[in-house]
This record gives C-alpha cells, sequence and structure tokens, in this order.
C-alpha cells in the first residue's frame, strides 16, 4: 500500500497581511467533510458549511502536493456547498487530507487531517469504453449549437458553459442557470456519422443538479432512448443505431436545479 497525502483549499491561500484570523474550520461546518464517489482513480470531498467561502484544492503524493483541483460548485466568488473533484489517484490507497477555507472578511478556517482509502481496481469498475472514436470532441470538430442556458447567462466558452461538456475534461461541466427537467444541450458533429453509441456523465451538486433520465433527438427528427444514468460516479454508455449530424441531449427526469454535463461522448466507427 502507498500511503499519499492531499491538502485541500478552499481558496488560493491570502498573504498573512489579508487575513483576519485564522479559526478551526469546525466552527463554520454544517456537517462533517464526507468523501464521496471513491473511486479507483478519484474522489469528492463534500463540505457544507455556514458562511460562504472559495473553494480548491491541492494534492499530491507527498506534502508538496503539486496538483490542483478547483471546486466543481459554481464559480464567481464564495459559497457554501463545496465538492472539490480529487483525481489521478491511484487504486488501494490511504490519503490524508487537510481542509481550508477563506471567508468574505479575510478569516482563515483550517481543519485536522482526514483520511480515506481508494478502492482496488477490480473492486470498482467503471462501464467499459465503446469502440470506436469519440466524435464529440471540440478537439475532433464538434461544435455546440444551441443550448437551454448556461450558468450565470454566459457562453459556451464561460467557466460552467456548454464547450465544458465536450472538452474531454472531466474536471470541468456544463451547467445551465436552473434549467432542472427543461435542460437540453444540441451538438453538432461537424459531419455525418453512423453513430454505435452515445456516452453522459451527469453533473451534481448532491442533492440538487442531478439528471437521472435523458433522450436524445437528431436532426433527421429520431427519438433515441430514454436513457436512465444510475448516479453521477461515471460515464455511461449506451449503444444506439442512428446515422446523424446533430444530437439533442434533453433532460426528462432530473433532482432539478443547475442541471447539466461533465461529459458528452458519441461515438462512430473508426
Amino acid at each position: 500500500m502507498i500511503a499519499l497525502v492531499a491538502f485541500v483549499a478552499c481558496s488560493p491561500s491570502p498573504t498573512p497581511k489579508a487575513l483576519g484570523a485564522i479559526k478551526p474550520l469546525s466552527e463554520i461546518l454544517v456537517r462533517e467533510p464526507e468523501f464521496t464517489d471513491v473511486q479507483a482513480d478519484s474522489a469528492t470531498v463534500r463540505i457544507e458549511t455556514r458562511i460562504p467561502v472559495a473553494c480548491a484544492a491541492a494534492y499530491g503524493t507527498t506534502t508538496a502536493y503539486g496538483q490542483i483541483a478547483t471546486d466543481t460548485d459554481m464559480a464567481g466568488g464564495g459559497h457554501r456547498e463545496h465538492h472539490p473533484v480529487l483525481t489521478g489517484l491511484k487504486p488501494d490507497t490511504v490519503y490524508q487530507v487537510r481542509l481550508q477555507g477563506v471567508g468574505p472578511d479575510g478569516t482563515l478556517y483550517v481543519s485536522d487531517n482526514l483520511t480515506f482509502r481508494t478502492p482496488s481496481t477490480s473492486a470498482n469498475r467503471q462501464p467499459a469504453k465503446p469502440q470506436g472514436k469519440n466524435v464529440a470532441l471540440l478537439s475532433a470538430g464538434a461544435r455546440i449549437k444551441a443550448v437551454s442556458s448556461n450558468y450565470g447567462g454566459g457562453d459556451a466558452n464561460s467557466t460552467y458553459g456548454a464547450n465544458k461538456a465536450i472538452d474531454g475534461d472531466l474536471n470541468t461541466e456544463w451547467s445551465s442557470n436552473g434549467d432542472g427537467d427543461r435542460a437540453w444541450i444540441e451538438i453538432d458533429l461537424g459531419k455525418e456519422y453512423p453513430l454505435s453509441s452515445i456516452g453522459f456523465r451527469t453533473r451534481t451538486m448532491g442533492t440538487s443538479a442531478q439528471i437521472e433520465r435523458l433522450q436524445v433527438i437528431t436532426d433527421k427528427g429520431e427519438n433515441l432512448g430514454p436513457f436512465d444514468l444510475p448516479d453521477a460516479k461515471s460515464v455511461y454508455y449506451f449503444p444506439v443505431a442512428a446515422t446523424a449530424r446533430t444530437l439533442r441531449f434533453q433532460v426528462i427526469k432530473s433532482s432539478g436545479g443547475n442541471t447539466g454535463a461533465a461529459a458528452i461522448e458519441v461515438y462512430a466507427p473508426e
């Protein structure tokens, strides 16, 4: 077993001159931090605070850390519900974590170390990727044709803009602006492809923003699905048989709020 250390900071550390005070994080916690969606190679830290703080995560194999993950909750300032995602982890490994938060008055809140263990690869298998090429990538020529909304009224390139669903990075997300079951996103693949599978990973904010069921409508008017998403832990894949250039992913059922996607994938034969 390899022991690794991770440090989770709820904002870039301000200079000592800017700090109002240093206090225990427990003073502002609604409940104890929780490690959820723990996979062989990733984990989410869920933190709820009574006051707004900004969040990020620094982590690595030593106390020198070396990696940073931004909080996947809403950007644009402090907030109360946080879930930074730690990626690039190793299976069957004990991690030590320290949490920090900076309040609006400059107070720095610091926790004691916490620990969790990642499962072995065999105990935590991810859905297998389909064969073929993912043609729903910005780098492959795909683009967003239209979207129900982007969080905060931003454009496709904004922090939670629609392009984040097809950028190939699970640490970024498209979020609608509170569309809930009315959220949809339409992708232009650049040309017509014979499609074999689609993949979708919903975003989540714990008690909201999680898509449970969706359907896909092609530019030829064909309805694919519905497809059920068991959770927000992975990209889930579904076989399809269609030929299309544009696909509209439309929410049927969700937990409401800022629904969206961490990843949308569309596969065609190589």
